[in-house]
Formats: structure tokens, sequence, C-alpha cells
């Protein structure tokens, strides 16, 4: 599993951060996505062999919003 941090511009209402989680968690290999409006930031645990970094970005811009790969990193 990999971890990546996505800044994410963006979210203004409590119902931004529900939007961008419900659209990245259904890429098959996404485990888990947090997103926290006050740091404007969403956090992603996937499958590399499934997704990358990348498309999880494209899905957060087209959800409406500026996003932005801040970190990746391996999970062990």
């Amino acid at each position: 599993m990999n971890a990546v941090h996505i800044r994410t511009d963006g979210m203004y209402c409590d119902a931004c951060p529900s939007r961008i989680e419900a659209r990245v968690e259904r890429l098959p290999g996404v485990k888990a996505a947090r997103s926290y409006r006050t740091m404007h930031l969403t956090s992603v645990l996937y499958d590399p062999d499934l997704v990358d970094a990348d498309t999880i970005r494209d899905q957060i811009a087209d959800v409406g919003f500026d996003a932005y790969v801040v970190t990746g990193s391996r999970v062990h």
C-alpha cells in the first residue's frame, strides 16, 4: 500500500470533503480517502498496482477542486 497527500484547494463548505472522498474511494485500488477542509488536504491509502497518485489527483480535479500531489510514500 502507498499513501499520498494531495493539496486540495477550493474546499469551502462542510460537504466538500465528502464529495471528494466519495469520488476517490470509487477508484479501484483505493482503500481509504480522507479530506480535511481546514487543512486543504486529502490523504489517500491506495494499491499502486491498481491506481497511481496522478489518477487520484485527476479525480479530485474532476470534482472541481485544484489538486496538487504534495507527498507520497510506501506504507508497510
